[in-house]
């Protein structure tokens, strides 16, 4: 890859986390994962990142919270890929512009890096 991205991953399964972790980690990024929507948005307040990988519904609630909590900061916003194995949203839904993308689970892990060097400097 081109560039190295500082990336958090919103996870709450940990298998999943943990292989999304390695193979972004050995295509060169810097990852950090968490796996509650209380544990991203602390984290999203004290540091940057580059991109944000979340799950649509993690352990305590709709990731969509992590989407407004970054979405009202006033500073740089990272772009947010949503990682969801269901419909996420209705035709008419304002946070679909809130998201640069989806990827559809079950992924394969070369489907996950493709979209994610879509956003590499």
């Amino acid at each position: 890859m081109a560039g190295r991205m500082r990336i958090l991953v919103a996870e709450d399964e940990r298998v999943i986390s943990r292989l999304i972790k390695q193979a972004l980690t050995a295509a060169g990024h810097d990852v950090t994962g968490m796996q509650s929507c209380r544990e991203a948005i602390a984290l999203l307040e004290d540091e940057r990142f580059d991109l944000v990988l979340l799950d649509r519904n993690l352990s305590d609630g709709n990731g969509f919270r992590v989407v407004e909590a970054l979405r009202a900061r006033s500073d740089v916003k990272p772009p947010l890929l949503l990682m969801t194995g269901e419909h996420a949203f209705d035709d008419d839904d304002s946070r679909r512009e809130r998201v640069a993308g989806i990827v559809w689970k079950p992924f394969e892990l070369d489907e996950l890096e493709r979209a994610v060097y879509r956003f590499v400097a």
